[in-house]
């Protein structure tokens, strides 16, 4: 899959909460809007070609069905608890590369990462959190076309094909989080994460820029990228999520 968009909510993992000064608990939540391109290659057992899709990003919006993505941090003293979710579906033209046929594919995308943090640095630069945890991912991909049957085609490849198949898999996953304090009201933050497991290679990067609006909220604008390498036998699913993002940081 080549670029198709991502219209996302997240509660983020790039906000810094502020330090609670009576120990207690403390959480962060930052809804945002998040414009994403998909890219890589998709390979069904049925099928004995690779698929990918090539969307400009000015037609990402319309290759969007439904998208939105969720996390939530807390954190009490040193430790934390990290949440993330993402959801999205999307529908676009596709090509068989090796052969230069269209088809239609649709892709359903859920994945889920739970994560504990500890806290390693923290002083009035910034702070520096080590991170944790597995991530849950779940593809459903549908191809779908139908050629007039004197069109050739290799050995094996069928002139009407309308399928889909899903994988779930696991990845362990680790990394760092780190927030810098650029001015009393600026921050830069970000977080990378590496994995594998289920797939053979994720990762999961983001780095945004905080502009404080009052006490317990910032305005965020900033960059995401996610990805993954999944293949069991004649599935494969090479995906990257990528693009800019904007959003409220709200900490209570």
């Amino acid at each position: 899959m080549r670029t198709a968009c991502v219209a996302s909510l997240i509660l983020g993992l790039i906000s810094a909460p502020a330090a609670a000064s009576d120990g207690g608990w403390e959480f962060n939540v930052a809804p945002y809007l998040w414009g994403a391109g998909i890219d890589g290659r998709l390979a069904h057992p049925a099928l004995p070609q690779d698929v990918s899709v090539e969307v400009p990003f000015s037609d990402i919006w319309k290759n969007l069905d439904i998208g939105g993505m969720v996390a939530f941090e807390a954190r009490k003293g040193r430790v934390g608890l990290l949440l993330d979710g993402l959801y999205v579906k999307t529908s676009n033209d596709a090509t068989i590369p090796q052969l230069g046929l269209p088809v239609s594919l649709g892709a359903t995308t859920f994945t889920g990462m739970a994560a504990g943090q500890y806290r390693i640095v923290e002083d009035g630069i910034g702070s520096l959190d080590l991170l944790a945890g597995a991530r849950y991912w779940s593809m459903d991909t549908r191809i779908s076309y139908d050629l007039p049957a004197a069109v050739p085609l290799p050995p094996g490849v069928p002139h009407a094909y309308d399928h889909s198949e899903k994988a779930q898999w696991v990845d362990g996953m680790v990394g760092a989080k780190a927030v810098v304090h650029l001015s009393r009201r600026i921050s830069m933050n970000a977080h990378g994460m590496l994995g594998a497991g289920g797939s053979r290679f994720s990762s999961d990067a983001m780095l945004a820029l905080g502009f404080g609006l009052g006490s317990s909220t910032s305005l965020l604008l900033g960059y995401r990228h996610l990805d993954a390498d999944y293949r069991d036998g004649g599935l494969q699913l090479k995906t990257r999520m990528h693009g800019p993002a904007a959003g409220m940081s709200i900490r209570f």
